[in-house]
């Protein structure tokens, strides 16, 4: 009696619809598994099935780095689990810089030493040095984000010196297929969102600015990764009339793939979504959230529903889609004095960080 097997495409297919943790295991099976399961062509064919994208939350802890899946309950403590960072030295911190497509864009506390990283896979890529030297007063902002105009993964690195009347910009930009460094055009917005990893959305990364000469208007500045050219997206249009100074904006964020912004004003925290990206009158009110935490929108869970932390990223909270917190825990965050976002989203993917170079 012959062996029966199942044809190939078959097995890929049914292999593309199971979890990453599952196929990372998986790859032990047999030699022609794991010649599969690490082939970039399946690594990016599985990362573009939006039906088994398991979002997780990546946050600092006392050895290293803790994950926690968003739908999870955040009391649960025995859904954390404690990640293996094979390139963090024992006495330095990490701050997470940006994450597309599962990959996690990082650096040593001192902002040296950048790394492309997998945290599913544990694979992980150094970068070259910028070659931007460090400065006590310095202030950075980071992108990171993926060109599919060239299928190509990029790098942003800037860093500003606020001090008035002419403050001073380096900004760089690295390919991970050329894997080299190029200066970036210096905007005609200043930062405002120091230390602040970029919001991915709509083929640009974005951060929050003034529009120069400083302490005029409140702009968001946009990086194009494509023309790899800075350009505004335009505020909501509140925020350009006399009634601007009754808002604070806290931060900017991707929201569900949609850019949201937190106005703050004294009486309400309300989170605001660009329902069409460059669309100024596509803004829209989506959330108001109960009490005052000063929340940082990270990403939605099941059922709508927000999850965000405090001002000082130490207090996790859910809120559903009527604003009323339902769910709160305190978390031990080994915070960077460096850096002001502790924690970031990623998806489980099989992405190698040195994807780019692989085909």
């Amino acid at each position: 009696m012959s062996r029966k097997f199942l044809p190939e495409e078959v097995v890929v297919e049914i292999l593309l619809r199971l979890p990453v943790k599952s196929l990372v295991r998986f790859r032990c099976v047999s030699k022609r598994w794991l010649s599969l399961i690490s082939d970039p062509r399946f690594a990016k064919s599985q990362s573009k099935r939006a039906d088994n994208h398991i979002q997780r939350l990546l946050f600092p802890t006392p050895v290293g780095l803790g994950s926690l899946e968003v739908d999870a309950p955040f009391v649960d403590i025995s859904a954390v689990r404690e990640l293996f960072v094979p390139f963090k030295q024992l006495d330095l911190r990490l701050n997470l810089l940006g994450s597309c497509d599962g990959l996690v864009f990082v650096s040593h506390y001192d902002h040296k030493d950048f790394y492309i990283w997998n945290p599913s896979t544990g694979e992980h890529r150094k970068l070259p040095d910028p070659g931007i030297s460090p400065h006590p007063y310095n202030e950075y902002m980071y992108g990171f984000g993926y060109d599919s105009s060239v299928d190509d993964y990029k790098v942003i690195v800037t860093t500003f010196l606020p001090l008035r009347p002419s403050p001073g910009y380096v900004g760089k930009i690295l390919s991970l297929k050329n894997n080299s460094w190029k200066s970036i055009k210096k905007p005609d917005v200043v930062f405002s969102s120091f230390r602040s990893a970029g919001a991915l959305c709509g083929g640009a990364v974005h951060w929050l600015g003034e529009v120069l000469p400083l302490e005029a208007n409140l702009a968001i500045l946009a990086f194009d990764l494509a023309e790899e050219k800075f350009r505004q997206v335009p505020m909501p249009p509140m925020l350009e009339g006399e009634d601007a100074d009754y808002y604070d904006i806290s931060c900017l964020v991707n929201l569900g793939g949609r850019l949201c912004l937190i106005l703050l004003s004294l009486a309400d925290e309300e989170l605001w979504v660009m329902m069409e990206y460059g669309v100024q009158k596509s803004w829209a009110p989506m959330f108001r959230i109960d009490g005052h935490y000063g929340p940082k929108p990270l990403c939605m869970s099941r059922g709508n529903q927000l999850v965000a932390t405090n001002d000082d990223g130490n207090v996790l909270i859910r809120a559903n889609p009527e604003g009323r917190i339902v769910e709160s825990c305190v978390f031990c965050i080994e915070h960077s004095p460096n850096w002001h976002e502790p924690w970031a989203v990623f998806v489980e993917s099989l992405l190698s960080p040195f994807f780019a170079l692989e085909f």
